[in-house]
């Protein structure tokens, strides 16, 4: 008599060998790319034309995010440059020197390149400067580089709920925070039901949002998050410094 095999009705899902990283990139991820589509094609003749404008598409698309990516880079560096009263040669010579600012340079360079916020490369770049010119701000500067890697456009729209704006004479908007305002007017404004939650918790971890009751600058406890549409909430003045940051970048000041 045979041995009941007590798993033979589990499910279960089989190995696959992981895929090479960053297929698709660099010049090896063309090759891969380019011989693939061929072999593709020479099995099935009568989808080689497709696979091959498959394979074009690709192409163009990895140059495409290449070039972006160069551009904020270039941004960033432009801005740092600026912001330090450095050239670029010489702001990125300091750069190396010092391992303390080749991380964060890291960390800003990577958070400009997968960025889909356009403002957000300059404003990267002006913390990095302001750290390469004074060395007193670098634990201030540091936390809005990680602020700025976190924020994408959604937060944005979300965190404009909880702050005022004025215009100024010189044409730019004076930001400020707003009165409490409640998760589920967040979310009807933007159409997220429950998918608002992660955004709002993102924005309290940042700082740039904290529970009424608490000192302004952040959440209560430090540990405060929302679990329910109905928790009111407010910007922090950090909240509200974000805008006036995000807006140099746009005016390029």
């Amino acid at each position: 008599m045979k041995p009941t095999d007590t798993n033979q009705d589990e499910e279960f899902e089989p190995e696959f060998e992981p895929l090479v990283h960053q297929v698709g990139t660099g010049n090896g991820g063309s090759v891969l790319l380019a011989a693939g589509g061929a072999a593709l094609g020479a099995l099935v003749p009568p989808l080689s034309v497709p696979i091959a404008a498959g394979v074009a598409a690709l192409e163009v698309l990895r140059g495409n995010l290449q070039k972006q990516q160069e551009t904020r880079v270039e941004a960033l560096l432009q801005a740092a440059s600026v912001q330090a009263s450095a050239d670029p040669a010489t702001l990125i010579a300091r750069i190396v020197e010092n391992d303390e600012y080749a991380l964060l340079a890291a960390e800003a360079i990577d958070a400009a390149r997968r960025t889909r916020l356009d403002s957000k490369a300059a404003s990267l770049g002006r913390s990095l400067g302001s750290i390469l010119k004074d060395d007193a701000l670098i634990d201030r500067e540091s936390i809005w580089i990680r602020i700025l890697s976190v924020i994408e456009p959604p937060h944005i729209r979300a965190l404009k709920y909880f702050v005022d704006s004025k215009k100024m004479k010189n044409g730019m908007n004076y930001w400020r925070p707003g009165l409490a305002v409640s998760v589920q007017t967040v979310s009807d404004g933007l159409k997220l039901d429950d998918a608002v939650l992660p955004l709002i918790q993102d924005l309290l971890r940042c700082g740039l949002l904290m529970n009424p009751g608490s000192m302004d600058g952040g959440t209560a406890n430090g540990t405060f998050t929302p679990d329910s549409l109905s928790e009111e909430l407010r910007a922090t003045q950090l909240g509200a410094e974000l805008f006036k940051r995000l807006e140099r970048g746009v005016e390029g000041t």
